[in-house]
């Protein structure tokens, strides 16, 4: 009889642990949800067709590509890709990095990955996710590359939308 009482006396302690349980791992699942593609960044705006010349394009493509390899290293080829967007040439690169420092490493615990464009003419920042499984990164030439007062600029991510505002 006693074998019987402690069995059930089993039961409802691990139902009693599994109920309190259950809410936090509801929690943590909320937690490790994928952050949505921010809006484009102040300065930044989308464009139908690519506003640059062939030279400029070939600056704006070398620049991008080595930083597209580096993620593309640690993130796998097929899951990045490129949002080609426009950056006013008077928009300072540091506020375009404070912009997505804020809401993705202040509001989503992301942290600051380091990339290198190793070009001379261009600046680069990324973040990844604290999974490690999602980044944003950005890539543009400098100021002085400007054509009609905008610089390329392009967004390199994995993130599965786009919800960036147009712009």
């Amino acid at each position: 009889m006693s074998n019987k009482i402690g069995l059930k006396g089993r039961f409802f302690r691990g139902l009693k642990i599994g109920i309190l349980v259950v809410p936090f791992l509801g929690l943590a699942a909320c937690w490790s949800e994928q952050v949505a593609m921010p809006p484009d960044a102040p300065g930044v705006s989308r464009s139908e067709e690519y506003s640059f010349g062939s030279a400029t394009q070939a600056e704006d493509w070398q620049a991008t590509r080595k930083v597209l390899g580096q993620l593309e290293g640690r993130f796998g080829e097929k899951s990045m890709r490129i949002l080609a967007r426009n950056l006013a040439s008077t928009t300072d690169p540091q506020t375009i990095k404070a912009y997505y420092a804020e809401r993705l490493i202040h509001q989503a615990g992301w942290a600051e990955m380091p990339v290198s464009t190793f070009a001379d003419k261009a600046w680069a920042f990324a973040f990844v996710s604290p999974n490690g499984k999602q980044v944003l990164a950005v890539a543009a030439l400098d100021a002085s590359e400007s054509a009609g007062g905008i610089v390329p600029l392009n967004i390199l991510t994995n993130l599965d939308e786009d919800k960036g505002s147009k712009g």
